[in-house]
């Protein structure tokens, strides 16, 4: 991956080119964003966007342990409830709702984009509770650049990293590639077995390889033309829990992922044409039930988009997309397929300066012949008495159910509604900046209900099937400290993070509902994330801190798991040497030997480390 890892004076990288969605440039900026950086991507160069996001946000990642399935919660909603987008394409499996954050390295990635809150106006059904914006970009006239990445680390891990860029005035091409393997056979207290005993992880092997290509070519200083293909690999083992015995379950995943785009950049006008081909294959084998799942499904996006003005104070986005998908799965009854259609809409109304903003979108899909609920937002976004910055947010959302809640055999539901609702929600912030200090205090405060939330329940006949039993209300409050401080070579960064969220059920249509106004299950109350790195003439030490509140582990609130708190260290040091930018680093999880589970008796390793060595270069065109 070709980062700026190193401090400034040792490595000069030119500035790169990123072209970002209209939507999210200007028809989101009521929203709620967290922006991690390059910079803050390089630290989890050897991890997966779970490890980032886990260490880096208030998301609340749901990780079955090393290796296996994480998933995201956005503010107290599930894991069908993220928009993932890379580029701008929704990666969210039609089939399951979701997609697996521990599958997507991050060492593919430019930057990643949090956007809180619900905007099914912008990006369709299942962005509900909130927006992961996964972002590439290129850089023109930077000549050669090679870049390789070795690391190792505890429980056989192994990992190469190794890109290559050509970078020319009007044309870039650059290549990553990856392979990833470990044992993850850690050591482990077993506390459904009686006494306790020390035991280790089986079964829990990881296997990862692919590779990203992008290719860009400047038309001409207003267009720009794109294409990416991205391919993985993936086979792992499925561990067992601390209630099994033995698990010998193993599956693999195989994605192909194209697409291409077209943007034009011009004073009074703004346009992109994307189209996007997904392929995706899973292969479920556990020989011990004798139980065999093969799936394949396809997706094809077309979209595009044009943002002009009428005036000098307004900006108008106007867009089509098409989505069609197709999956095939021994658990349907015959292939399916669905081709769902939207057109959107956004309206930006602001003052000459761009202090002040009114925003609103709106948004129609159409699939089967049939309306789906159609989406508003509408919000404010301003700055205040220099240093004071307000959003204003209310947005309709919406998710549609997946293939497997209608198709499963047996148990689907094809009579199943949208889940729906209206979320709002308020942040202020105080920025300062100076020429060495910078600060930023925010604070933020959202309410969301979702009807007709799908739960999967027993009939009466004991088989499982999806219904629209639920009505969830979530609320709360989170804040935001972030300090910098630069004194030519020494650069001081401290933040801090946290949330407080309840999220309940309120209203049931199961007579006797035990679980109405509980907490939703791994649903935790509390959460926080600390952080504190220091950077002089190459060397850089980071500290890092997570804590997890009570998470409820009985729809009922009677079961729970208790709160945990994980420490990380890295240090790393950066030196040139004939034209060679070279970095050394460590990096210890888990200091402290904290014992916890992020999911109940799925085991989680105490103190284990990684360390490595980077390689840069680059040949400057002449």
């Amino acid at each position: 991956m070709l980062r700026a890892f190193a401090q400034k004076d040792s490595l000069q990288l030119l500035k790169a080119v990123e072209v970002i969605s209209i939507r999210n440039q200007s028809f989101s900026s009521a929203s709620k964003f967290q922006t991690i950086d390059s910079l803050k991507l390089d630290r989890y160069s050897n991890s997966n966007l779970a490890d980032v996001l886990s260490n880096e946000s208030m998301v609340f990642i749901k990780s079955y342990g090393l290796g296996s399935l994480a998933s995201s919660s956005f503010r107290g909603a599930g894991a069908s409830h993220t928009a993932v987008l890379w580029n701008g394409f929704n990666l969210q499996s039609q089939m399951h709702g979701m997609i697996d954050l521990s599958l997507i390295p991050a060492n593919f990635l430019n930057s990643v984009q949090l956007q809180f809150g619900s905007s099914g106006a912008l990006w369709g059904s299942g962005a509900v509770g909130g927006a992961i914006h996964l972002n590439n970009r290129n850089s023109f006239n930077k000549g050669l650049s090679l870049y390789t990445n070795t690391s190792y680390g505890s429980f056989g891990d192994k990992q190469q990293q190794f890109s290559i860029e050509l970078s020319k005035k009007r044309f870039s091409s650059n290549l990553k590639v990856f392979h990833h393997e470990a044992k993850n056979d850690f050591e482990f207290t077993n506390r459904a077995v009686y006494g306790k005993p020390t035991q280790k992880q089986t079964n829990a092997e990881l296997k990862q390889y692919g590779f990203l290509q992008e290719n860009y070519l400047r038309i001409n200083t207003d267009q720009l033309l794109n294409t990416r293909f991205w391919y993985q690999f993936n086979d792992r083992g499925m561990p067992p829990s601390m209630t099994q015995n033995i698990n010998i379950a193993k599956q693999k995943d195989e994605s192909f992922r194209f697409t291409t785009e077209w943007s034009l950049r011009k004073k009074k006008i703004k346009a992109n044409v994307r189209s996007g081909y997904f392929n995706e294959y899973l292969n479920y084998n556990d020989s011990l039930i004798d139980e065999y799942s093969k799936s394949r499904s396809n997706t094809f996006i077309a979209e595009a988009e044009t943002k002009f003005s009428i005036t000098k104070y307004d900006e108008l986005n106007i867009g089509v997309n098409n989505t069609w998908n197709a999956a095939n799965t021994e658990s349907y009854e015959e292939a399916q397929q669905q081709n769902r259609s939207s057109v959107f809409a956004g309206y930006h109304l602001h003052t000459l300066d761009h202090h002040w903003s009114l925003i609103v979108n709106g948004r129609q899909e159409f699939m089967e012949n049939r309306f789906l609920p159609f989406t508003i937002s509408a919000g404010i976004a301003g700055k205040f008495l220099n240093f004071f910055h307000l959003k204003i947010n209310a947005a309709q959302h919406y998710r549609l159910p997946t293939l497997n809640d209608r198709y499963w055999v047996p148990g689907g539901n094809v009579d199943l509604k949208p889940e729906s609702g209206w979320s709002e929600d308020i942040t202020l912030a105080y920025k300062q900046g100076r020429k060495r200090l910078n600060w930023e205090l925010e604070a933020a405060a959202f309410n969301r209900e979702i009807k007709n939330w799908v739960i999967w329940q027993p009939s009466a006949s004991g088989i499982w099937s999806p219904q629209n039993v639920q009505e969830v209300w979530s609320r709360g409050i989170e804040y935001k400290l972030n300090v910098n401080y630069q004194y030519a070579k020494l650069k001081v960064e401290a933040s801090g993070l946290y949330n407080y969220v309840l999220s309940t059920n309120k209203k049931s249509v199961v007579p006797n509902d035990a679980t109405l106004n509980k907490q939703l299950i791994y649903t935790p109350i509390q959460n926080a994330q600390g952080s504190l790195s220091v950077q002089y003439n190459g060397t850089s030490i980071s500290f890092n801190q997570i804590y997890v509140g009570y998470r409820y582990t009985s729809s009922d609130n009677k079961n729970y798991l208790k709160p945990y708190s994980v420490s990380n260290v890295r240090i790393a040091q950066a030196f040139c040497l004939t034209g060679t930018t070279i970095k050394v680093y460590v990096q210890l999880n888990n200091i402290f030997n904290e014992q916890y589970e992020v999911i109940e008796y799925r085991a989680m390793p105490l103190m284990n480390y990684q360390f490595g060595l980077a390689l840069y270069f680059n040949e400057k065109n002449k």
